[in-house]
Order: structure tokens, then C-alpha cells, then sequence
């Protein structure tokens, strides 16, 4: 089966997530296409994939535009396969913000007008190190606000790996084509 994972990232988690699910995919027996929606790519064609794994991170409430554009323009072929919508986010690592983990998902699925086959709330990762002052201040005073197993200055990973390892394959389970 060829596999299309199509991602935006803005601090790099979730293109480490999106080459961690492209190395199981592979690993796994399927060909895999790697796409950073940023990079204006012409050589790709949705046609030509079985199925699509779609990620992105939340910023501000909100996905990369980019990844929101390709979905659109993509929407035919999104939705005449198999596909998967991975969301990172911060919300989806506390159990107190599932419910806007769940948002950001339901927000991306009526902005683009695709309704994936299956959609995954994925934690994403504290990179302090990468961020301006402004976002370091959102970051401690509402993100991590009353939080006292992570100070604002580290970096943290809350990406539960073998959890999407676990969803990744299912995934592939069910709608592999042989």
C-alpha cells in the first residue's frame, strides 16, 4: 500500500512524529511518501497514494495554515481513500483539556471540509529553548499555570509513542489493500 503522510510543523515535534509513523509505516511492508506541507513540493499527486495520514500541531487554537490549504485542495482525494488526522497538541497531554484537544480536531475538520476515517489527539512536546519571550510568558502563565512538574524553561516531550505506534497500525491494519 503507498502511504502519503502529509504534515505541518512549526518546533519540529510533529515532523519527528510524522518520521516515526513513516518508519513503522515502511517497517510494516508499505512505501511511504513524506510531504512537509510548507515546501510548495509539485511532484506530488494524491492520486497516486492508497491512503493518507495527515498531521499537524496546534498554535494559538489553531493548525498551520498550510496543512488547512492541502487538506482543502486535497479534500476529493482525502476523502475518496483511507485516511488519518493526527493533532498535536499540548491539551491532548493534560486530562483537564481533552475537550479542547477534541475542539482543535472538530475546527480543523470544518474549516477544510474533510472528514477523516479516523482522528487522533497526539501530545506534543514543551521546546522552551525555541521560544521568544512572548510565547514563554503564555507558556508559563496559561499553558502550565499551576503546573509544578514542568518549569517553563525545560523541554519536555508528552508524545505518548507507543500509544500512536498502537493507532498507526490499526490504521494500517484496517484498510491495508493487498
Amino acid at each position: 500500500m503507498r502511504v502519503l503522510i502529509a504534515y505541518a510543523t512549526t518546533e519540529g515535534q510533529t515532523r519527528k512524529i510524522s518520521q516515526t509513523i513513516a518508519d513503522q509505516t515502511v517497517a510494516l511492508g508499505h512505501q511511504v511518501e513524506l510531504l512537509d506541507t510548507a515546501r510548495k513540493r509539485r511532484d506530488v499527486h494524491t492520486d497516486d497514494f492508497d491512503a493518507f495520514i495527515v498531521a499537524a500541531s496546534v498554535h494559538q487554537d489553531r493548525h498551520q495554515d498550510e496543512i488547512e490549504v492541502f487538506a482543502t485542495a486535497s479534500r476529493a482525494a482525502l476523502e475518496a481513500k483511507p485516511g488519518m488526522f493526527i493533532s498535536v497538541s499540548l491539551a491532548a497531554a493534560f486530562e483537564e483539556k481533552t475537550a479542547d484537544a477534541a475542539h482543535y480536531i472538530s475546527d480543523f475538520i470544518a474549516r477544510t471540509g474533510w472528514t477523516p476515517a479516523l482522528s487522533l489527539a497526539v501530545a506534543g512536546a514543551v521546546k522552551s529553548e525555541e521560544y521568544d519571550y512572548f510565547q514563554q510568558q503564555i507558556l508559563e502563565h496559561i499553558i502550565l499555570k499551576d503546573r509544578d512538574e514542568l518549569g517553563p524553561e525545560e523541554t519536555q516531550e508528552f508524545t505518548d509513542w507507543d500509544g500512536l505506534a498502537s493507532s498507526v497500525k490499526e490504521f494500517l491494519e484496517q484498510n491495508s489493500i493487498d
